[in-house]
């Protein structure tokens, strides 16, 4: 296995890479045109960097992943026909292999990366189909709690990961595209359950108003961190808010994400899946249909498959220990992307809820099943 150094060493070349790469795509604004916004399609990417100017090869690194080919770039253990190899790897993410004499020059990835970059180590590279990443059925009007069926009321659908508390308040955590049209909604806006898709609908639906949001940074450049917002419930459904996620329970407290975890998540769509931890480092551009356009994120997670559309939002968790580790957000053929839920914490200003919910009742009391 690579040295301490060696990895550390990898990460900051990906930082280099990743930097040189928002220097050429610098944010543009976008408008709000339209307000029904889709579920994003994605293109991946890698992460950033500071450096005033880096070496030719690493424009030309920059330039594959320009590619539409390349979906997004990381680190992740090297694997030669079917095995693991135990080296660490600059790794791009490709919508699908292809023969070497259908690729251009300057769309062949280097078998290693060239050492003007890497400095006086060597560091291999990697390619992995994955597919075509999308931001991704559990419906019920009854049970108001996580793991089922939600969204904006000029959306599709997504899935309800987590209750929070902020200012001693307690609110309803899901993805922005999900829950403010992928940043183009307002405060206030309605939120349904089940989500519209789902058969969701004014005003019978009405369980919540959009509170909170973390608006995007325009354009491919890998800026962007998270994808997510706060609804806070109406009070005649905060007496049915219950914090126990679908099928798992309530969540623990709050864990970092390494590569090798096996993590499990309660969605929408494909119910309780699990999957395990590719790569920590993964920086890619997700576009979102309507007016946002290209989204570049930086330093996300990737994992093998384990989920389907409908199921953004979801709370991800550490198999081992109960901890949430990410909120879900995207996927594709090979693999599921989440966000590290330590930074869609900070962003959002808010606390995880690990107990139940006390029942608040206008008159006859309701204990939470």
């Amino acid at each position: 296995m690579p040295t301490p150094s060696t990895e550390k060493n990898i990460e900051s070349v990906l930082n280099r890479i990743t930097k040189r790469h928002a220097k050429r795509h610098p944010s543009i604004p976008f408008t709000r045109a339209s307000r029904r916004v889709g579920a994003p399609r994605i293109s991946f990417a890698t992460e950033s960097i500071s450096a005033e100017s880096a070496p030719a090869p690493a424009d030309e690194i920059c330039r594959i992943l320009e590619t539409d080919n390349v979906m997004g770039v990381g680190i992740s253990e090297k694997v030669c026909e079917g095995k693991a190899t135990g080296l660490t790897a600059v790794t791009f993410y490709v919508e699908r292999k292809k023969a070497k004499s259908k690729l251009a020059p300057s769309e062949r990835v280097p078998a290693e990366i060239p050492s003007s970059i890497a400095g006086d180590q060597t560091i291999v590279t990697d390619v992995k189909p994955i597919g075509r990443l999308r931001p991704e059925i559990n419906a019920t009007r009854k049970r108001f709690q996580p793991g089922n069926s939600i969204g904006h009321i000029d959306a599709t659908v997504g899935t309800l990961g987590a209750i929070v508390s902020r200012d001693g308040e307690l609110f309803i955590l899901s993805n922005s595209h999900v829950l403010a049209l992928s940043g183009t909604a307002k405060r206030g806006d309605a939120i349904v359950y089940p989500g519209v898709f789902d058969g969701g609908a004014m005003t019978d639906d009405l369980v919540a108003k959009l509170a909170r949001f973390k608006k995007f940074i325009p354009g491919p450049a890998y800026k962007n961190r998270v994808d997510c917002a706060l609804a806070k419930p109406t009070p005649e459904r905060l007496v049915d808010l219950m914090a126990e996620i679908k099928g798992l329970g309530l969540p623990g407290r709050t864990i970092k994400p390494v590569r090798g975890m096996k993590v499990t998540k309660v969605g929408r769509t494909t119910g309780k899946t699990a999957g395990k931890i590719e790569d920590v480092h993964f920086s890619f551009t997700l576009d979102y249909e309507g007016s946002v356009g290209e989204i570049g994120f930086i330093d996300q997670v990737l994992c093998s498959r384990y989920t389907d559309e409908g199921d953004s939002g979801s709370l991800v968790i550490d198999k081992a220990t109960g901890r949430a580790v990410g909120l879900h957000f995207a996927g594709a053929e090979g693999g599921s992307v989440f966000s590290p839920i330590d930074e869609v914490l900070k962003t959002l200003g808010c606390k995880l809820v690990t107990k139940a919910i006390k029942p608040k009742s206008k008159g006859k009391k309701k204990s939470p099943k």
